[in-house]
Parts: structure tokens; C-alpha cells; sequence
């Protein structure tokens, strides 16, 4: 009666109390698509380490925190539990676990990680209590760690006990019919005197709780030894969930959890209810009703083991965020997870926009929703892709915009709705029926648009354009979000185009993007959303760059990012305040509190979103955040976010080594115990690969810490652990290593460090065995290297003598180079006077046939001299490098024929059959000419000269597939095989060659055709035998893709050595065809002077001759004695040696050129150096022209004569027409500046008729004397006439194009005195008047057009 009278009293309490729903649990599920071995979970434990053991109807699961181990019954294995079907776990906390099962119970040793049984028939129930208990039929069992003694046994035989529990001063037994039973200081009472009896808790004040799961009767409580009993009233959702009630368990807040058939009860001590969790139609939900086993661990979590779908597990005390799931039942959840814009009305009930679902509404009290989709049928919303809401409290309204809905409004109250949508007719409707956002402004709405910004009136329902000037209205087509600051300004988020801010007095917009020049712009022009905080301060919320502050003293922003800030992604989404020093912002990768004045940001990432969504945040009136992904939405307070204590172990779990997973006791002898108990584990070399994954008791799902491993003796570095928990190692060097692993920034009394030793034992060749082995053999190797110290120094003494002889060979052979390149320089100079003279004689007239024909012959005898020595040069170039080849495409045939038709007339004289083969007319290939003929002078002269009379020669060219091959083929008497090996080394000379040939060659000649071929990425092989012939063969790839493009292109010094070397070409050819005019010559330059400076005095004695007839010749033999006598005498022109002592001959012209008196003076160099590096060097130094010895008189003459006679000419030109300016005379730059500083001098006192020489000689700088010598050189004019001349060209100019200018008025400007004597200077100068000049300019104007 007693039970019932307070049960009666607990309800009228409960009536009394406002009805509250409770607030969903969100659940996190282990099922066996996570690893569990079955769905049906009968018992929990958590063991003394802090792992998870979960009892099925198949198997025993270990959890970790991150994987699942499963322990089942096998027949063929002694370590196994005795029975899969588990019934109850178990322990004693000191390293055993018993396990329940049903066909007996079973031990788990931690440390040993094996299995025993401890019994092999069935029991009912199991219980620790300083010993392990067994129940079996009406019978209690004590076990004293070898057997099973009896301890108590029920009266009545018939009662078969279901469940225990005992305490340190009595024992309940809970029976399967007959109730419960309490045994106290040996006395027996029955307070329950009927009914099955699932479950005994005891809970920390004493009270205890009993369960009932057949016979439907509730819930008992013994409370200070009075009994209650609560049961399930179906119109009272305060009472508990379900009479079928199976476990129950204690959170840490002493809240007592009941698992029961129907679901989770939650019973509130204090507030002496029940609150109910049942199973709901979305992924948050219990997976089943029926609750078999619960438990609650050691961080407060609540374990919940379910009939049909695994365990669900939650914790009460530390949950950070309540989470809101779609549903297919509408109370019970979202219609859509894709979640937009919320707001809140008067009643603190949550309006919230999402994209495929409609509008839901979310009652905050009672935790219920209620959907308003679109629905054709009847009135509804227009479409269910909800994009903004506005919230008007007055009329109780919400003003919803639509993706391609258009406008809606809704009557809060009636919960109809009005819809207003865009028409092409009615320039009054809305601008889209895309809306982004809207936001109230005096006594209307503004509406974003992908149209532009509306004005909408929502008391007629017409809409205008906010923005008139189409510029404006351009830029800001396509808003995407607004806000009214609390200045009244209006913030337009513009899509991808900044933003802009307008001002509704004067009508003013402005516009902010991210500029690259300007440090502090706005820092990306996409803008997901615009905030005002309490402030006033405006943040900005970026795409790609973080967040920014609008500062509006300096109209900068300051920007907030992942590197300078923390922040965890530089996509920001939304913004909203938290306090007036804190901001949160939600970003794609969580969401992060920023710190103000630290400017520091709190990441929290481990979000139960899948993703967040942009417009997705909200923060009530009562402080609640909101935040919507694409899977939902979640809620917490400013305090959940706060970091809380949490106290877990870390230990390692599990290692695998070369892939193999390690087992105590296993072949490779590494774990003796089990891993967790290990302090040192050894591994031998060829266990070089190991992994090991942590376990981690820390079950709480969110904010969870970074774990931190190090490996002392390896690396002092922290490094954060993966997501799996495995620290990965491979090739370790030998040695003792400590590895660590911490909680990061946690101190050690809540979570302590986990420290493991790990030994690398060295392979056997670096053990002491080996070492001494090593020692041994060292030894024996040192006797034996002494044995061949001796042998060895004999041997290096040979070496050394060897290396020494070759070095000698080399040097001498180097020598005798330089001997030849010297000597050839040498004879250079005399073989220059013998050609000149040669030359000289050639030209006479009267010279005797027979005297003329000896004279020709030692003049084709010195040509050949000369290309010998030129061979003997390209030779040297070769061996230092410095040879090079300018490729051009020709064709290769007629390259060849030209060369076949030379040696043609020989061949006939020689009376040897000599022909060409040829496979096409026309065979392309890029080559360089003047190389390829001493390859082909070489190779046929060879033939020929090893060819007998009667013999016969042949060259063939043809192409096979990709390279072009020229053969020279002759019956001679060949090459010994000896000799085939080195007949293209230098200086080699094999005998039968210098026997058959009655001149001996040098042995350079084909050393020189193999580095040509070379050169073209070629190559040249020899066949020959003896007394039957040889075969030279030259292979040449097609193509110019294996040319550098020096080798190809021509740069500029190399164009303008070409230029000088073709112009010799053309003068020489010219010279050959024609004699020289030298009447025209002797007129021209009779009167001009030229310097000589030679030191051989043979030649200088012979140029002195050859230029006294048309010069007055001055002569020095050295460069300094040239440069004196150029400063001295000033010469027309120089003829200077290159080398020479004292100071060379580029020296004296670069000395020339520098210097302003002498730089006008033409300089030509004569030189035996005949490399293009040498005339490059030359003609930078300021050279007019550049001559190689031995050179041909004509040619040399003819190119002094052009110089002065080119100086004259220009000179004469620039005097007698009125259009050449004075810079054509200047031909370097120091003479440029000169002629334009006095230009510019006379232009400026050109209308001045007392302007002298005297006033020119002044403002330039100089003396009149070296004024007068240098114009007068320059131009061949006097001072005054130079004068004269700039003047009169300027007249000539202006009668030419200022027709409005009679000739007095041009007299007057020019500084001429009267237009008379103006008119008489033109007259003299130009041989025509001034009036004439301008009617033949103005005639050849109009002729023109």
C-alpha cells in the first residue's frame, strides 16, 4: 500500500511542473559495420586501463577508442574464451576479467593476454566482490581462485536465482519468479515477493535500483530500507519510458540511467523525475528500443548495449553541442539538412530556411518542429529552396525570399501565405524571383536580388530598383547579402565583385575590392557576408583570404588568416559576436573563436557536421549559437565550448612488426606480456619495421586533445600522432630509444605520459664476435700489405717513371705546337712583303712572258705557303678548343662535285680512273662550309697521294636514313691494321704512307678532318688493307636539332666579322676585274696624310712606297712613338701592326678613340692573328677596319682610300644640301656629343648677329685653336663657316615649311643682318636664291599630292 500512496504523490508533483520536452541525445553508434561482432549486446565493462569490453550473443569486442577486437570460441585453440554466447563481464580491477557465458565462465588474464575456464557449466549470473561469485540455480558460489565452493543457497530449490549483488554488509538475489530476496546479518528477507529480476544496481548514496524484464512490473527502488516501485503511465511523459525494464547505471552528476524496451529513462534525483529518450526516425537516435546493457565509464560516458543495433553511447556531463538531424517523422526532426538563413520570433521559436525542404520551425521548449513545404494542392510556400527571412514583429510576419520563388509572406498566426513574384509586365513587381537576403529599411523591405537591389512595399506590394544610375545598378546586380550599419549606411556583398557601400542621403556609392598595390584593401573580392558587431566594428567575411575589419578612421581593413591568426580555414562563412572581445566564425573546416585583443584564434573542428554551410549561423536572445550545415544543424552555449578536464590513459594497444601482428608468447619472442604491461621491448635486425597503435580511453567525441609522440635518441622533436594512432619506424640504427607519448598542453597528474623502451640489437657483423673476427682479419691483412710494401713501391717507382714519360711526350708534343704556331705567326710578315711584292711585279705591264710566268709561279707557291700555315693554325685552334663552326643548310652534292671537278685535271695528269657517285641530285644538309673543304682537301689530296699510276679513286655521297655518308675510296697499297688505330692521331706518320708519297706530311691532317667532323657531331671511320685499298668514310647527321644555336644563329660581332670578311670577298673579286682608278684616288686624297706605324722595317719601307703616291706618309715604329705623332701632326688616317713593343696597335687605337683631339681619325689594324676572336677584339677597340697579313696591296689600298674618301664626301654633302644634318660626319660617340653640344650651342644664339667663334669656343669649353682643328677635321669647314652652314640649313627649313614667313622675317630670326646678305649666303652656298628655293620646295609639295 505504501508503494502506491508514493507513487500517487510522485505524480501529483509531477503535474505541478510546467510540461518540458527533453532535449534529444545525440548518440554516437558502434554496430558490426564498425567491427562488432554482433548487434545483440548483453553485457559492458570497462577494465582498470580504460578500454571498453562489450559481451554479445557472438563474441567478446575490445574497443580502444578506435578499432575493435573480437574474441570468439575456437575448438582447434587452448587460448580462447569457452563459449561465444556471453551473458556477463566482469573483474576484479588487478588484471582478470571473467566472462560469463553460457556454457560456463571464463578468465582473461590482461598481462598474459590468454584465456582460461574456470568453470564449464552454465551459470546464471556473475559478481566481483573481493572474490568472484557465481550463481547457479537456487545456489551461490564463492571462488577461491581454484574452485568454486559453495557460500549460500536459497530455501526453496525451485527458485532459480537470475541475478546478485553484494556489498560488504549484505546480499540481494534477484530470482527469476519469486522476486527478490536480501540477505543481512544472516537474516533472510523478501521485500519483493514476486517477479523476475533482471538487474541489482547500486548507486553512490546507497539507494539501490532493481529491474524487472518479463513481468512488466516497473521499476523498484530500496531507498534507506523503504521500497518504491515507478511505473509507466502512457499519458504521463514524466513517468518512465517502459514497465519491461532490463539495466540500470549512475552518470557522475548522480542522475540514475534506466535501459528498459521502449528506450533510455533518465531519472533526476533532485527533481525526483523521469525524463524520456526514446528511439527517433533520424541517425542521432538510439539504433533500437530495447536497452540490454548499460555502463557508465570513468569520463562519465553512458554505455547503452541494444537488442537489434549494437551499442549507442553519449556523455550527459560533457556534451559540448546538441545536434538537429533530418527526420522522415515530422516532430521529430529537419525536413532538409542543407540548412540557410534563421531567426527568431517573440517566442523564441527558431525559423529556419533550408534548400529543399521548405521553412521549419523549431520550438525551443518542447524540442519539436513543424514543417511548411511547398504543396500544390493548397496554400503554401512557392517554392521549398529558402534562401532569406526577415522577421517583422509588429504584424507577425516572416518575410521569406526563395530560389526562383520569388517573395513570400507569412501570417505567423494563420500561417497562410502570400506570394509575389517577378513579371516582365509589371514594372512594380520584385526584380527576381531569386532573393538572397532581406532586411528591413524605415517602412520597407530591401531585397538582394540577382536582379539588383529592390525597395519592396509591403503595405502595397509594389517594388522600384534602389539604385537609378545604371552604373551603380550594374555592379551591384547580382547581391548576395545587405546590412545597415549603425550609421545608416547600407553594406552591399556583391557576388565575386568586392563590395559597396551606399549612402541613402547622398545617394552615393562607393565600392571596396582587393587592389594588389594597396597593402591594406579589402583581401579578396569575394565576400560570403558582412557583420556589425556591439561595437560598430564591421567584419568581413572572405572566400579565399579569412575574415576583415573595417577600420573607418583610416578606411583601411585588417586582416584575420590561418598563418598570422590560427584561424582554421581562410574560408569564412559567418560571423557573430560573442562578447565584446570575441567573435565566432564558422569556416569549411569548423569553427573558430577569435580573441580580439590577443588576435588569437580557438579552433574547434571535430564538429558533428559533415560541413557547414554559409548563412547557416544564428545566436539567440538567451546567448544559444546555432549552427547549420548540409547535414544538419548543431547548438551550444558559450560554456560547452570551454575547455574541460578530461583524464583518459594512453598505452600502447597493439604491434605489428614486418607486418606481422605481434602476440605474447608468439614466434618472434618480442612480448613475453602483453603490450600495455611492457616497459621494453627488443627487436632484432631483421625486425627493422615496426608499428604501434595507441590506445586512447578517451571516448568523448568532441574538441578531443592532440596527442604528442617523441622518440628520445632519435629525434627531440614532438610530433603530432595520425588519426589512426600508429607511429610508424623503419631501419633503425642500433640502440636503446625511449618512445613518449603525452596529451599536448595537459598536465601529467590528469593524463600521464606513456613511456616504452625500445631496443635495436645490431646485426651480427657489428657484435663482439664479429668485432673480434674484424680485429683478427685486420691483423692478417696488415702482415699481408707489409709482404707487398716492397713489390708495391717497385711498382709505383714504374708507374711514376711511366706517367713522367707520357707527361714529357705531351709537353714536347705541345712545344713543337707552339714552335709551329709561333713560327707560322713569324712567317706571316715576310710572306706578307713576298705576296706584296709579288703582286706589285704582277701588275707591271712590260714584264717578259717568260719573267712574268717564274714571277706567278713563286706567287702560287706562296698562296700555298700560306695555307699551309693557315692549316697548322686551325689545327691549333682545335687542340685548345677554340675552333668553331657556323652551320648553314646547302646541299652537300654539289658541295662535293665542285671539289671532284678540282681534282679532276690531276687525276688525268696522274693517268688515274677518278669518279663521283652520287645517289641524288639534291641531298640537304647543314654544314659549314669553310671547314668541310679542308676535310675534303685533306681526305682527296691523301687519295692521291697514295694512289699509284693506273690506280683508280672514287667519292660517293648518298643518304641513308637519317645521316648522310660521303665515301673516298682508293686501290692503293692501305694501312696496316697497326696503324688503322692511330692513323688519326696528331703528328702520326704510318710507314707505307711516307713511302708511296715523295713529300712526307705533317701528320696533322687528319687529326684535324677527325676534329672538323667532330665539330658536326659527325664521325669518320677507316677501312683498309693492305695492297688492296682504303676506305674513308664520313657519317654526318641530317638535321640541325644537334646544333647549338651559336653553332646556327649568327650574333652581332659574328654579323659584323662575316660583313668585313665578305667585304674582302667583294673588294678582292672587285680588284681582280678592274685596276683601281687611280687618277680619281690621286685627286681625292693627294693632299691627305697618312701614319704608318709598323715595327718590321722591311715592311713598313714597303707600305711607305706603296702609299707615298697618293699620300703624304709619316712613319713610326712603335705605338708610342704612333700616338705621339698623331697628337702631333693630326694624320687623315692610321695604318698601325697589331703587335708591336711598348704598346700594341689595339692599344694606340683605343688610345686614339678616347681621346676627343684624335677620335675622328679612321684607324685600320694589320695583324698576322688570324681567329675572329682576334678581329672582334679589334674592331671593339674603335677599329675602322681590320686587315690579316700576308694581305693583298690593292685591297689594303683600296680600303684606306674609301675611309678619307667616305670622310670627304660626307663632308661635301653636308655643305652643298640643305636637308644633312652634321651628325651624318660624327662616326663615334664622342664625336656625336661634341657635334651636338655645339648644335645645340648655335641653335641657341642663332637669331644673335653678334654671335662669334670667340662665344662658341667659350660655352664649349675648349681653346679656339683646338675649335678650330677639331670642326674643321670633323666637318672640313672653319668654325665660322660651320656656323654659316647651320644657319642657312635652318633657313632652308623654315622657306621650306613656314610659307607665312617672308625672307626678311627669316633673315632676322637666323641672325643674318640684312635679307640681303642673306640672300647673297644661300645664293654661294646652295647656288640659288631663297625665293627660288621655296617655289621648288612648294612645286615639289604639289607634285607629291
Amino acid at each position: 500500500m505504501k508503494p502506491k500512496i508514493y507513487f500517487l504523490i510522485l505524480c501529483l508533483c509531477y503535474l505541478s511542473i510546467p510540461i518540458v520536452r527533453a532535449q534529444d541525445i545525440s548518440f554516437r553508434h558502434l554496430t558490426d559495420n564498425d567491427g562488432l561482432s554482433h548487434y545483440s549486446v548483453t553485457s559492458i565493462y570497462q577494465d582498470e586501463r580504460g578500454l571498453m569490453w562489450f559481451g554479445t550473443t557472438n563474441g567478446i569486442n575490445l574497443y580502444n577508442g578506435r578499432s575493435i577486437k573480437v574474441y570468439k570460441y575456437d575448438r582447434n585453440s587452448s587460448n580462447c574464451i569457452c563459449n561465444s554466447y556471453i551473458r556477463q563481464i566482469t573483474g576484479d580491477r588487478n588484471g582478470t576479467i571473467y566472462f560469463g557465458t553460457q556454457s560456463g565462465i571464463s578468465a582473461y588474464n590482461i598481462k598474459e593476454e590468454k584465456f582460461s575456464t574456470l568453470l564449464t557449466k552454465q551459470s546464471t549470473n556473475i559478481f566481483f566482490y573481493e572474490h568472484l561469485y557465481m550463481a547457479y540455480k537456487n545456489q551461490l558460489f564463492k571462488y577461491d581462485g581454484k574452485k568454486f565452493d559453495l557460500f549460500y543457497e536459497l530455501p526453496n530449490k525451485h527458485n532459480n536465482i537470475s541475478t546478485i549483488h553484494i556489498s560488504k554488509d549484505s546480499i540481494l538475489i534477484g530470482t527469476s519468479q519469486s522476486g527478490l530476496y536480501i540477505l543481512s546479518h544472516q537474516q533472510l528477507s523478501h521485500p519483493i515477493p514476486q517477479g523476475n529480476i533482471k538487474d541489482i544496481f547500486k548507486d553512490s548514496s546507497g539507494c539501490y535500483w532493481i529491474t524487472n524484464s518479463t513481468e512488466g512490473t516497473g521499476l523498484y527502488l530500496i531507498e534507506n530500507g523503504k521500497l518504491h516501485n515507478f511505473q509507466c503511465i502512457e499519458d504521463d511523459p514524466y513517468s518512465i519510458t517502459s514497465n519491461f525494464t532490463h539495466r540500470c547505471c549512475e552518470d557522475k552528476q548522480g542522475n540514475i540511467w534506466i535501459g528498459t524496451f521502449d528506450g533510455l529513462t533518465k531519472y533526476n534525483k533532485q527533481e525526483k523525475r523521469f525524463i524520456r529518450h526514446k528511439k527517433k526516425e533520424h541517425d542521432k537516435s538510439l539504433t533500437h528500443s530495447s536497452i540490454w546493457s548499460l555502463y557508465c565509464d570513468d569520463q562519465g560516458t553512458i554505455w547503452a548495449g541494444t537488442y537489434f543495433g549494437g551499442i549507442n553511447y553519449f556523455n550527459p556531463e560533457k556534451r559540448v553541442y546538441y545536434e538537429y538531424v533530418t527526420s522522415t517523422k515530422e516532430n521529430d526532426g529537419l525536413s532538409s539538412g542543407i540548412i540557410c538563413r534563421m531567426t527568431e520570433d517573440q517566442d523564441s521559436n527558431l525559423w529556419i530556411c533550408t534548400e529543399g525542404g521548405g521553412l521549419n520551425k523549431y520550438n525551443r521548449k518542447n524540442h519539436t518542429f513543424q514543417w511548411y513545404k511547398h504543396n500544390s494542392k493548397q496554400n503554401s510556400i512557392s517554392h521549398n529552396n529558402v534562401k532569406a527571412i526577415y522577421y517583422d514583429r509588429e504584424h507577425q510576419a516572416l518575410w521569406l525570399g526563395t530560389h526562383l520563388g520569388g517573395l513570400n509572406k507569412m501570417d505567423i498566426k494563420t500561417g497562410y501565405f502570400t506570394h509575389y513574384k517577378y513579371s516582365k509586365e509589371d514594372t512594380t513587381s520584385i526584380p527576381s524571383n531569386i532573393i538572397s537576403d532581406i532586411i528591413p529599411y524605415n517602412d520597407y523591405l530591401l531585397l538582394a536580388t540577382h536582379n539588383g537591389i529592390g525597395v519592396f512595399n509591403p503595405q502595397n506590394g509594389r517594388c522600384r530598383p534602389l539604385l537609378q544610375n545604371a552604373d551603380d545598378a550594374a555592379i551591384t546586380k547580382f547581391t548576395i547579402g545587405l546590412l545597415i550599419d549603425h550609421l545608416g549606411i547600407l553594406w552591399i556583398t556583391n557576388n565575386h565583385n568586392g563590395v559597396c557601400a551606399y549612402n541613402f542621403e547622398t545617394k552615393e556609392l562607393s565600392v571596396y575590392k582587393h587592389y594588389h598595390s594597396i597593402e591594406h584593401s579589402l583581401s579578396s573580392n569575394h565576400i560570403n557576408s558582412i557583420y556589425e558587431d556591439s561595437q560598430g566594428k564591421l567584419w568581413f567575411c572572405t572566400n579565399e583570404s579569412g575574415i576583415d575589419l573595417y577600420h573607418r578612421e583610416t578606411n583601411l581593413f585588417e586582416n584575420f588568416n590561418v598563418l598570422q591568426n590560427g584561424l582554421s580555414s581562410n574560408l569564412v562563412y559567418n560571423v557573430c559576436e560573442v562578447d565584446s572581445n570575441k567573435i565566432l566564425i564558422t569556416t569549411d573546416k569548423g569553427i573558430s573563436i577569435l580573441d580580439y585583443q590577443t588576435k588569437k584564434c580557438t579552433n574547434y573542428t571535430n564538429l558533428p557536421l559533415v560541413s557547414l554551410k554559409e548563412n547557416a549561423l544564428y545566436r539567440t536572445k538567451d546567448n544559444e549559437f546555432f549552427v547549420g550545415g548540409v547535414s544538419g544543424m548543431i547548438s551550444f552555449t558559450q560554456n560547452s565550448t570551454k575547455a574541460f578536464s578530461r583524464t583518459y590513459r594512453l598505452f600502447p594497444s597493439r604491434l605489428t612488426v614486418n607486418e606481422q601482428e605481434i602476440s605474447v608468447g608468439d614466434n618472434s619472442g618480442i612480448l613475453s606480456q602483453s603490450l600495455s604491461s611492457t616497459k621494453l621491448i627488443t627487436l632484432r635486425p631483421d625486425q627493422n619495421v615496426f608499428n604501434i597503435e595507441y590506445a586512447m580511453t578517451d571516448y568523448i567525441p568532441f574538441n578531443e586533445d592532440v596527442i604528442l609522440y617523441r622518440l628520445e635518441g632519435f629525434s627531440d622533436k614532438w610530433a603530432p600522432m595520425n588519426k589512426q594512432n600508429t607511429i610508424t619506424y623503419t631501419n633503425l640504427s642500433p640502440g636503446i630509444y625511449t618512445l613518449t607519448v603525452k596529451a599536448e598542453n595537459k598536465k601529467s597528474e590528469l593524463i600521464s605520459e606513456n613511456h616504452l623502451q625500445i631496443k635495436v640489437l645490431p646485426p651480427f657483423y657489428r657484435t663482439i664476435w664479429a668485432y673480434c673476427f674484424y680485429l683478427l682479419c685486420a691483423a692478417s691483412i696488415t702482415y699481408y700489405l707489409i709482404r707487398l710494401y716492397k713489390h708495391r713501391i717497385k711498382l709505383q717507382e714504374s708507374l711514376k717513371y711511366e706517367k713522367k714519360r707520357i707527361e714529357d711526350i705531351e709537353k714536347l708534343n705541345q712545344a713543337k705546337l707552339r714552335f709551329f704556331t709561333n713560327i707560322s705567326h713569324e712567317f706571316r710578315t715576310p710572306l706578307t712583303l713576298i705576296i706584296g711584292q709579288m703582286e706589285v711585279l704582277l701588275q707591271i705591264g712590260s714584264l717578259l712572258p717568260t719573267v712574268y710566268n717564274k714571277i706567278l709561279g713563286v706567287y702560287k707557291n706562296c698562296l700555298q705557303l700560306k695555307e699551309l700555315i693557315n692549316e697548322l693554325l686551325d689545327f691549333r685552334k682545335q687542340e685548345q678548343g677554340y675552333m668553331s663552326i657556323k652551320v648553314s643548310e646547302q646541299n652537300i652534292v654539289d658541295f662535293i662535285y665542285e671539289y671532284y671537278l678540282l681534282f679532276q685535271g690531276h687525276a688525268q695528269k696522274q693517268k688515274i680512273t677518278f669518279s663521283f657517285l652520287k645517289a641524288s641530285d639534291d641531298i640537304r644538309l647543314w654544314y659549314d662550309a669553310k671547314q668541310m673543304q679542308k676535310v675534303m682537301n685533306n681526305l682527296i689530296s691523301n687519295a692521291f697521294k697514295n694512289t699509284k699510276e693506273g690506280g683508280y679513286i672514287s667519292i660517293s655521297v648518298k643518304k641513308r636514313n637519317q645521316e648522310v655518308l660521303i665515301e673516298i675510296t682508293d686501290n692503293g697499297k692501305g694501312i696496316s691494321p697497326k696503324d688503322i688505330e692511330r692513323i688519326f692521331d696528331r703528328f702520326y706518320q704510318t710507314e707505307q704512307l711516307d713511302s708511296l708519297s715523295s713529300s712526307p706530311g705533317t701528320g696533322i691532317g687528319l687529326a684535324l678532318t677527325k676534329g672538323i667532323i667532330e665539330l658536326h657531331h659527325g664521325t669518320i671511320e677507316v677501312f683498309s688493307e693492305l695492297n688492296e685499298g682504303t676506305t674513308f668514310c664520313i657519317h654526318l647527321k641530317c638535321g640541325n636539332s644537334h646544333f647549338t644555336s651559336e653553332q646556327i644563329e649568327l650574333n652581332e660581332n659574328e654579323k659584323l666579322c662575316k660583313t668585313e670578311i665578305i667585304k674582302q670577298e667583294i673588294q678582292q673579286s672587285f680588284l681582280m676585274e678592274q685596276e683601281i682608278e687611280k687618277t680619281e684616288n690621286e685627286t681625292i686624297t693627294k693632299k691627305s696624310t697618312i701614319l704608318i706605324v709598323e715595327d718590321n722595317e722591311p715592311l713598313r719601307k714597303m707600305l711607305s712606297e706603296i702609299f707615298e703616291k697618293f699620300y703624304i706618309v709619316i712613319t713610326a715604329t712603335n705605338g708610342n712613338e704612333g700616338l705621339k705623332k698623331v697628337q702631333s701632326e693630326q694624320p687623315d688616317i692610321v695604318l698601325s701592326d697589331v703587335i708591336m713593343p711598348q704598346m700594341s696597335g689595339t692599344e694606340l687605337c683605343q688610345a686614339i678613340k678616347k681621346n676627343m683631339d684624335t677620335c675622328h681619325i679612321p684607324v685600320v689594324l694589320l695583324t698576322a692573328k688570324t681567329g675572329v676572336e682576334h678581329t672582334i677584339e679589334g674592331l671593339k677597340m674603335g677599329a675602322d677596319d681590320y686587315i690579316t697579313k700576308p694581305f693583298n696591296i690593292n685591297i689594303l689600298l683600296s680600303r684606306c682610300n674609301n675611309l678619307v674618301n667616305n670622310r670627304i664626301m660626307l663632308q661635301e654633302k653636308f655643305s652643298r644640301q640643305p636637308q644633312v644634318t652634321p651628325y651624318i660626319l660624327a662616326t663615334n660617340e664622342m664625336d656625336k656629343s661634341f657635334v651636338e653640344k655645339a648644335m645645340n650651342i648655335i641653335e641657341k644664339h642663332i637669331d644673335n648677329t653678334n654671335f662669334k667663334v670667340d662665344m662658341l669656343a667659350e660655352e664649349i669649353g675648349i681653346a679656339r685653336t683646338k675649335l678650330f682643328t677639331k670642326i674643321k677635321a670633323i666637318t672640313g669647314q672653319t668654325p665660322f663657316d660651320f656656323i654659316m652652314t647651320i644657319r642657312l640649313k635652318r633657313a632652308a627649313v623654315m622657306l621650306k615649311n613656314n610659307p607665312e614667313l617672308n625672307i626678311s622675317e627669316i633673315a632676322d630670326r637666323l641672325g643674318f643682318s640684312t635679307p640681303k646678305y642673306f640672300s647673297k649666303c644661300f645664293k654661294e652656298k646652295y647656288n640659288i636664291t631663297p625665293q627660288e628655293y621655296r617655289k621648288e620646295e612648294r612645286k615639289n609639295i604639289n607634285e607629291k599630292k
